[in-house]
């Protein structure tokens, strides 16, 4: 079994690098067409500190480009290496579901659907929030609400939603340690979990996740929700049809999962009346061992 506790970490060190005020006179007059080039700067950046504990000075500059507010960018601790793979379901001998929701960030201006969260927590439903990390740069008011509310379980989804299998070993470590410093400078602590975006994964990305103590987490059930002809009992009456024991729902709250809040309350109704128990992936990981994908 692997623990997988949701938000983990500890307090960090107290090495800093505050950014400056993205509503500066400088920021708000960039053309689109330098942003775009500046973007394009930013995804070729490694992530290659200079020394133990010092932020790189390519996540500082994104930071300062995309931070709706300005933040205390800290190195994320080190987490110890575990073994690679990529859990795409929990323990089909478990009555349990495990509801997961993607904050996709890329170089596009990104949403945030509250209505999902006031589902969730009006309804005491525990889940999963795969965070970007530009994503927690442009909502930081979300990202500290998220986690600091027991039922969620905060993990990364990326820096900027790129391709990690498309890209060198230095560019995925950025996605994914870039992503871990944010949660870092936001929630004071760092998740364990992380999914590749676009579902794209191999036993490279997986490895390089492992070596950074991440497990990669995908899903077994996505649900179909960034598709806008999908109308909201369509979407309810698929997740409730197609779960399985030990399954993992894949929706979206940053606002393109377009009827996902509509139809998130019968969701969670006809999944517990079908006897399932609604965990975080942590908790299923916790209760049995996960399943490994085939890469």
């Amino acid at each position: 079994m692997i623990a997988a506790p949701g938000g983990g970490g500890k307090p960090v060190p107290a090495r800093t690098v505050r950014t400056p005020n993205p509503e500066s006179p400088v920021h708000r007059t960039l053309l689109p067409a330098l942003a775009l080039l500046a973007c394009a700067s930013l995804l070729s950046a490694s992530f290659q500190p200079a020394a133990a504990g010092a932020v790189p000075p390519a996540l500082a500059r994104a930071a300062a480009r995309y931070a709706a507010e300005p933040i205390e960018l800290q190195a994320p601790p080190a987490l110890p290496p575990v073994a690679a793979r990529v859990v795409s379901h929990g323990s089909r001998r478990d009555r349990l579901v495990a509801l997961t929701f993607d904050a996709c960030a890329t170089h596009q201006a990104s949403g945030y659907d509250e209505a999902i969260v006031r589902v969730l927590v009006e309804t005491r439903t525990p889940a999963t929030l795969f965070l970007g990390g530009k994503w927690m740069l442009e909502h930081p008011a979300a990202t500290r609400r998220l986690a600091a509310e027991g039922l969620f379980e905060l993990a990364g989804h990326g820096f900027l939603h790129r391709r990690l299998t498309r890209i060198g070993d230095d560019e995925v470590r950025s996605e994914l340690l870039w992503t871990q410093a944010v949660m870092v400078a936001l929630t004071g602590r760092q998740g364990v979990l992380v999914r590749a975006p676009y579902v794209e994964i191999d036993e490279r990305v997986a490895r390089l996740g492992a070596e950074l103590g991440l497990i990669l987490v995908q899903g077994d059930l996505p649900a179909g929700d960034p598709d806008p002809a999908l109308g909201a009992e369509r979407l309810r009456r698929h997740v409730i049809a197609s779960a399985r024991n030990g399954s993992i729902v894949v929706m979206h709250v940053n606002g393109r999962g377009w009827r996902t809040a509509e139809a998130l309350p019968g969701i969670v109704a006809g999944l517990r009346a079908k006897g399932f128990e609604l965990v975080t992936v942590g908790e299923m990981l916790r209760r049995g061992a996960g399943a490994a994908a085939s890469p």
